[in-house]
């Protein structure tokens, strides 16, 4: 099987709907003979001609921890494709899915230096996966840690970027119920060093045609925010593919096969800065479950 056809991951009885933070949703239309969010991934690791070995580490996860516990994220710089992967376990230190572990679930496929920050209470990390991982000229030589965020009116976390010789902090980011806390979502986007006021507008960061979702998530990096939708709809989710260009072959996969994708809620993010006085979107990604 070759082409697009080899993209096509179906769904099973007993699969579990999750979110990019492996929380549970209810599916809005039934999964019976419809497509997992993996089928994206082998899709985008085929159309951006990455390294076979890519999709072979990504198998080896989902055998090394079981299916649906890891989320992966495409992520889109220019005209350039990377891919992360996020691990979770909310135990933190009673934690099962460790940096250890994962380290050695991919040791046959890439070597790292790194160390398990067994006694830190992170409940969250990620790692980037690309061709020069694939193909050994680099190791995991570096990954993100995340912790809670204590005393904070919302829900939030911190992100650190962790390697061998020292963990310097990466972003802050914060959750909040999109359909009733618009006020607070909007306040927390113009509170930004990054951003000029009065004149923002805030439409250009809070897409309407995204915005009735689950959750958002405002995050707040070292050279620029960002905003993730959570729990979008396939119509958004192909907006989202439209108004930022991506490829005509995604934007096809995804449109050919929306009545097979339709069972699934998408999460979505963009990072933004101002460019010559106007909001532009410097990173974007989309995500999923393996």
């Amino acid at each position: 099987m070759t082409g697009e056809a080899a993209d096509l991951e179906f769904a099973a009885p007993g699969d579990p709907a999750r979110d990019y933070c492996l929380w549970d949703y209810r599916p809005p239309a039934p999964a019976a003979g419809k497509l997992r969010s993996a089928s994206l991934l082998w899709h985008a690791f085929r159309t951006a001609g990455a390294d076979p070995r890519l999709a072979a580490m990504s198998r080896t996860l989902r055998t090394g921890l079981g299916p649906f516990r890891t989320v992966w994220g495409v992520k889109r710089i220019g005209d350039a494709f990377s891919w992360e992967y996020y691990f979770y376990d909310y135990a933190r230190l009673a934690r099962q899915v460790s940096v250890a572990r994962v380290l050695a679930i991919l040791a046959p496929h890439a070597r790292s230096p790194l160390t398990d920050p067994s006694l830190r209470p992170y409940f969250m990390f990620s790692l980037d996966l690309d061709d020069a991982l694939a193909c050994g000229a680099r190791a995991i030589d570096a990954l993100n840690l995340y912790v809670g965020n204590p005393g904070s009116t919302v829900s939030s976390g911190i992100a650190y970027t962790m390697t061998a010789d020292a963990m310097r902090l990466d972003n802050f980011y914060f959750f909040f119920d999109a359909a009733r806390e618009r006020q607070a979502i909007c306040a927390k986007v113009a509170t930004s060093a990054h951003l000029d006021l009065p004149s923002l507008d805030l439409d250009e960061i809070l897409w309407p045609s995204l915005a009735r979702c689950g959750t958002i998530v405002v995050a707040n990096k070292t050279l620029n925010d960002g905003v993730y939708f959570s729990r979008i709809s396939i119509g958004q989710f192909i907006a989202f593919l439209e108004r930022l260009d991506y490829p005509e072959a995604t934007r096809r996969f995804v449109t050919d096969n929306r009545a097979r994708l339709d069972h699934l809620l998408f999460d979505v993010g963009i990072d933004y800065a101002v460019i010559d006085g106007r909001i532009c979107v410097v990173k974007s990604a989309y995500y999923g479950i393996l």
